[in-house]
């Protein structure tokens, strides 16, 4: 489904698990970039990496 999210930017909190790591995958594969907050550093670093790194998505602990 094309939403038109192609280059817009969206913060996504709580996103290292959940329903916030799945609207940011989402959000991804529709191609929006992300940017993704959570408290826990590792679990939000390694979700942003899966998501492509800082082309797609960066993380914010």
């Amino acid at each position: 489904m094309d939403l038109g999210l192609q280059d817009h930017v969206f913060v996504v909190t709580g996103a290292s698990r959940g329903l916030g790591l799945a609207s940011a995958h989402a959000l991804v594969a529709d191609g929006a970039r992300v940017v993704l907050c959570s408290r826990d550093e590792s679990a939000v670093t390694a979700a942003a990496e899966a998501m492509g790194g800082p082309d797609h998505a960066i993380a914010v602990p």
